[in-house]
């Protein structure tokens, strides 16, 4: 067998093994899609039966305290931006800080420099560095504002909750037992929903590698079935000049 011949042979086999390992990995995250999907259905059914199995009484409790138990939902997200205003705004701060020290190291190395022309060479960086002290005194401006534009999201918001609980206190003491049983079941959907994605994104992709081994093995058949068919036609070539010698 020629050089070529052995490349084609080892390029078979591994376009084969890929064909394997798709294969089984295809059956392993369609039999792990196929579970998540019975789970998400089966967290469905439940969701309904007991979101719609309310007694009549607690109808007007869960009506009343809605918009209490609506904001609560939002609050994490607005604490959690909160927080990234509060951090952006101390890197900001630092990042002004370094730069006026850096303009402070400039002067000194200036007042230091006995060289007579050492204000015009120093006179240039420095320039730039208090750009760049202005630059990051705005960020850091715009990073304040930020700041406080969420904590007063933050207080207004727990201002809302203090006055819904003090005018619905009762009936959110009642609900809170649905709205709490709602949102594990949502979570826990939600959750679902987010792995069906992932392992639906997994079986595409094995089955994209699948297709892309199988047409690496129909170029590597077609190439072998040229090479057979010039080797045929060149034998026929040269079986024609020899009956014409």
């Amino acid at each position: 067998m020629t050089e070529e011949g052995d490349d084609q042979l080892v390029s078979i086999r591994k376009q084969l093994e890929n064909l394997n390992n798709a294969t089984d990995d295809i059956n392993s995250y369609e039999m792990k899609l196929e579970h998540v999907q019975k789970q998400f259905c089966e967290t469905q059914l439940m969701f309904n039966k007991e979101m719609s199995g309310i007694p009549k009484k607690l109808t007007k409790q869960i009506s009343k305290s809605r918009p209490y138990f609506d904001l609560k939902t939002r609050e994490p997200e607005i604490r959690k931006c909160v927080q990234q205003a509060a951090a952006l705004f101390e890197r900001q701060k630092t990042a002004v800080e370094m730069a006026r020290e850096q303009v402070q190291i400039l002067h000194n190395s200036l007042n230091n420099n006995q060289e007579s022309d050492a204000e015009k060479q120093y006179v240039e960086v420095i320039e730039q560095q208090l750009n760049l002290v202005r630059e990051a005194e705005e960020e850091c401006l715009k990073a304040e504002r930020m700041h406080a534009a969420r904590v007063r999201d933050l207080l207004q918001l727990e201002m809302a909750l203090k006055k819904l609980l003090q005018e619905h206190g009762s009936s959110i003491k009642k609900a809170r037992p649905y709205y709490e049983r709602k949102e594990v079941l949502t979570r826990t959907m939600n959750s679902q929903l987010e792995l069906m994605s992932i392992l639906e994104n997994e079986v595409q992709l094995r089955k994209d590698s699948y297709s892309d081994s199988m047409r690496a093995l129909e170029q590597i058949s077609e190439q072998i079935h040229q090479e057979r068919s010039s080797q045929s036609s060149l034998a026929q070539s040269s079986d024609a000049e020899s009956d014409s010698s």
